[in-house]
């Protein structure tokens, strides 16, 4: 980050389309169009100009959206954020952008109980195999740990048992695999 952080959270988020000093917030559900063709175009328009107010689904594409994913972005020092409306659809998403079709995953425990669903039986069908650790026991973790795992799955605190996982020691195990 090249100016200081209150600088940063001073000037990022004005809105130049509507010279306005703070976004507006854009709440929408069902955006309506009149046919597919103005649908492109409307997203061809919101690629190239953002915030100007082109978007197509009320969860996406907003300028809030979009504004929102700039500063997350800036502020984790990433090459990309992308905002979901629930946790699981950020779960879900993460899991979807790493795994492939014969790839492993070893999850904590006491994950969430929709990721559990997910992992133990839904990626069954894409040949994703899951595997669980115990979080007071990370020995549990480096035996399941193969030349096929893609993904170890750490919720911090643990859902439902609130657990407490050790992220430098999942880390250290990680790098020696």
């Amino acid at each position: 980050m090249g100016n200081s952080f209150k600088t940063f959270l001073k000037h990022t988020a004005k809105d130049f389309h509507n010279q306005s000093v703070n976004p507006p917030v854009v709440r929408a559900s069902t955006i309506i169009f009149k046919s597919m063709r103005d649908i492109r175009k409307t997203q061809a328009k919101a690629i190239k100009s953002p915030t100007g107010g082109h978007y197509d689904y009320g969860r996406q594409g907003t300028s809030t959206t979009y504004i929102l994913q700039k500063i997350l972005t800036k502020l984790e020092e990433s090459y990309h954020v992308f905002t979901t409306p629930t946790g699981f659809g950020a779960v879900f998403l993460a899991i979807f952008s790493v795994t492939r079709p014969g790839d492993e995953i070893v999850a904590a425990d006491p994950v969430y109980s929709p990721t559990r669903l997910l992992t133990e039986n839904f990626l069954k069908e894409f040949n994703i195999k899951t595997s669980f650790y115990n979080p007071h026991d990370l020995k549990t973790l480096e035996k399941n740990i193969t030349k096929k795992t893609k993904l170890i799955f750490v919720e911090n605190p643990g859902s439902n048992s609130f657990d407490f996982q050790d992220i430098g020691k999942i880390l250290s195990i990680a790098k020696k695999t």
